[in-house]
């Protein structure tokens, strides 16, 4: 099934899928009969390249959500927009320069490494329970072998195979069996309006003043450093281990690469940091549903252009920005009948909550008001964003230059209207001088 997955994207990974279907490109498959020589059984071979397909449509599908957003930005002319959209809907971006070029950007053609897993059809497995332990029997075709039987840690209580696909992935000595559950309705939502702002030191700040998930930067934190420290120790190993093959001491070269350049426990590592971020992300997100009923968020699918951090900066952010935090988010609201708003996250840190405008000063983790008043900056940020839910001039993809007018002519009008009022009031009081002098 290795082969076959990579035969389809090498295939289908970019041009082969334009202007064809899921089930265009199964025929295509079935009738050149491609794999029909494997030893594979039919059905794992079939519900495989299904899978394959799927994959590459969604992909496929994630760009052109990508080309949409460089749509809204490209042009003003709604015309002209709806022409590019209507072009990308139908699947014919090849007749457009633009968009063409555009595709070829987001759409790159992808590569298959996955070497460790099948899919069973729903009717080609069973289910029981022996010794108190769940054991799953796949049936495969006589001519290549016995049922697999499968016998899993699980009682079996709560489990249900029946109708579901399955996806059996092998790693190492093990096998892990996943399958297709729907998720049961959540605890009921809030009733207030929040808006969140993503961060690294904790998961989330809100517009009311509450920190959620404030132990995400300090496990990002510990194991960015933990893996660049491991990372240097292997690059010297490494080395010593290319020294002694150069100089003929293979058996010495063999033992160091196969007992200190392993990717086990290194594995090990980031699956258990990867799920006790999630863990945090998701009791932060809960947290945050409890009391709201719309959740307005930034949108950071994008790197700020000609933002340029120092390494270790990078290094630890590139743990963190996987889409954890807005996956949690999305879903908790999903499930809990809760509505998220993603909004533009342009100059949200930049911008004075209270008044609304271009002004004010933020250093580090506190932001200095036009006032006088001094905010934590996250919250700030977040009351920003709160605010931008309903703000109809700003859109989530426009440009930041666009935004940054909007908000430099909106401060340009209250600068204007402030010395108005101020004039009127000066000319107030000199009449009103005049008058009493009379008297």
């Amino acid at each position: 099934m290795a082969f076959v997955r990579a035969d389809l994207w090498q295939r289908y990974g970019a041009l082969g899928t334009v202007g064809k279907s899921a089930s265009d490109i199964r025929k295509e498959v079935t009738a050149g009969g491609w794999y029909a020589n494997l030893a594979v059984d039919g059905t794992i071979r079939a519900e495989t390249t299904k899978d394959v397909v799927n994959d590459i449509l969604t992909y496929k599908a994630a760009a052109c959500a990508k080309v949409r957003q460089a749509i809204a930005k490209h042009t003003p002319d709604a015309d002209e927009r709806k022409r590019l959209f209507g072009l990308l809907r139908a699947d014919m971006w090849l007749e457009d320069r633009y968009l063409h070029r555009m595709m070829r950007k987001h759409f790159r053609h992808g590569v298959s490494k996955c070497d460790n897993q099948f899919i069973v059809r729903s009717d080609k497995h069973e289910s029981r329970i022996v010794g108190g332990r769940l054991t799953v029997t796949i049936r495969i075709a006589k001519q290549y072998g016995e049922p697999i039987v499968l016998t899993t840690t699980s009682s079996g209580k709560n489990v249900d195979l029946t109708g579901c696909n399955l996806r059996v992935i092998l790693k190492g000595g093990s096998a892990e069996i996943h399958y297709a559950t729907e998720n049961a309705a959540g605890r009921p939502c809030g009733t207030a309006e929040i808006g969140v702002d993503k961060g690294y030191t904790e998961a989330f700040t809100d517009s009311d003043g509450a920190h959620h998930g404030e132990t995400f930067g300090a496990v990002v934190t510990a194991y960015s450093d933990q893996v660049s420290k491991t990372g240097k120790a292997r690059n010297k190993l490494h080395a010593l281990e290319k020294k002694h093959r150069a100089a003929g001491r293979t058996a010495q070269a063999d033992r160091v690469k196969a007992n200190n350049l392993g990717r086990l426990k290194l594995q090990a590592r980031r699956e258990r940091t990867q799920k006790r971020l999630r863990t945090i992300a998701y009791q932060a997100a809960h947290a945050i549903v409890d009391k709201a009923a719309v959740v307005g968020s930034e949108d950071l699918s994008a790197p700020i252009k000609g933002k340029v951090q120092w390494r270790k900066y990078n290094r630890r952010m590139s743990a963190w920005a996987k889409g954890v935090l807005a996956r949690a988010l999305e879903e908790v609201c999903t499930q809990r009948g809760a509505t998220h708003v993603v909004v533009n996250a342009a100059y949200t840190s930049q911008m004075d909550s209270f008044t609304g405008l271009l002004e004010g000063r933020r250093a580090g983790d506190k932001f200095y008001c036009a006032n006088g008043d001094v905010l934590q900056a996250d919250f700030n940020a977040a009351r920003n964003v709160r605010a931008r839910i309903h703000d109809r001039d700003i859109t989530r993809y426009m440009r930041h230059q666009q935004v940054k007018a909007i908000l430099l002519a909106r401060s340009s009008g209250a600068t204007e209207r402030h010395e108005a009022s101020v004039g009127r009031r000066r000319l107030r009081q000199r009449s009103a001088d005049k008058s009493t002098a009379q008297l």
